[in-house]
C-alpha cells in the first residue's frame, strides 16, 4: 500500500482484520495500474525501442 498508494493510506487499513484490510486495499488501489514486483516483467525484445516508455514491462494475468 505504501508502495502504490501512500503512506497515510497504509495506516488507515493497518488496523483492520485481514479480510477487511483486503477489500479497503482493493479500492484503494482500483485504477492505479500497479501491479506487485513479483507480477513484473521485463519488457519483451520484440516490442522494440520505440515503444519503450519504462523499465518494466507490466502483465497482469486476467
Amino acid at each position: 500500500m505504501r508502495e502504490a498508494v501512500s503512506d497515510a493510506a497504509a495506516e488507515r487499513i493497518a488496523g483492520l482484520k485481514k479480510t477487511d484490510m483486503a477489500e479497503a486495499a482493493a479500492q484503494l488501489l482500483a485504477g492505479t495500474g500497479w501491479l506487485p514486483a513479483v507480477m513484473k516483467t521485463a519488457r519483451p525484445a520484440w516490442l522494440g525501442e520505440a515503444q519503450q516508455d519504462g523499465d518494466a514491462f507490466q502483465i497482469a494475468a486476467e
